[in-house]
């Protein structure tokens, strides 16, 4: 991980988006309201499993009826147009869930790692906390330095799955995000849609 151990830079939202992350605003599409008790809530199947709570727990979102996949993708095309053409058209959902973090968890991170993805759409339900931003390194096809997106509730940080990224500690407080995983639709073995992995 040497090569990651620099220090953050601090960017506005049109350096991002240069560097491959954009934003939209989902608050009138998604109800975070509705959704962050859903992902706070251990689901059934965690539950019977003994579940670890000392870490961040996921919920499987495509269990949970009702959930806007459809307006989501519908709100976000324009800014899904900057990573597939034609974006309602051609993608597809592969995967979605939520995850959740509070202080009382002894590990609130999650190590650099890739998404197995075309693009991720990773919205924010619930932010009352310290720390747990998204650290993302260079861009998705360039090594650099890395910069800091803090979440927003109603507001979904855009990137393709290939950009490394990784969760920072959470300090103090509670967090809440919905991950949809679009892959691009009827592509067979594609290598943004197989996991990457994490860095060591």
């Amino acid at each position: 991980m040497a090569a990651y151990a620099a220090a953050p830079v601090v960017l506005d939202r049109d350096e991002m988006a240069k560097r491959g992350v954009r934003f939209v605003d989902l608050a009138g599409v998604v109800d975070v309201a509705r959704w962050f008790p859903a992902a706070r809530a251990v689901s059934p199947l965690l539950a019977a499993q003994d579940d670890d709570d000392s870490a961040p727990h996921a919920n499987d979102l495509l269990e949970e009826p009702g959930f806007p996949v459809a307006g989501i993708l519908e709100a976000a095309a324009e800014t899904l147009a900057h990573y597939v053409a034609d974006p309602t058209e051609a993608l597809e959902l592969y995967d979605a869930f939520t995850l959740y973090y509070d202080d009382r968890q002894a590990d609130t991170t999650f190590n650099a790692h890739r998404d197995p993805s075309h693009v991720t759409v990773n919205l924010c339900l619930h932010s009352a906390c310290e720390g747990s931003a998204v650290r993302f390194f260079g861009t998705a096809d360039a090594p650099g330095g890395s910069f800091l997106v803090d979440m927003v509730p109603g507001v979904a940080a855009v990137h393709f799955g290939r950009h490394l990224h990784q969760t920072t500690p959470l300090v103090a407080g509670s967090r809440a995000q919905a991950v949809l995983y679009f892959k691009r639709r009827g592509v067979v073995g594609d290598d943004d849609a197989t996991y990457g992995g994490y860095v060591d």
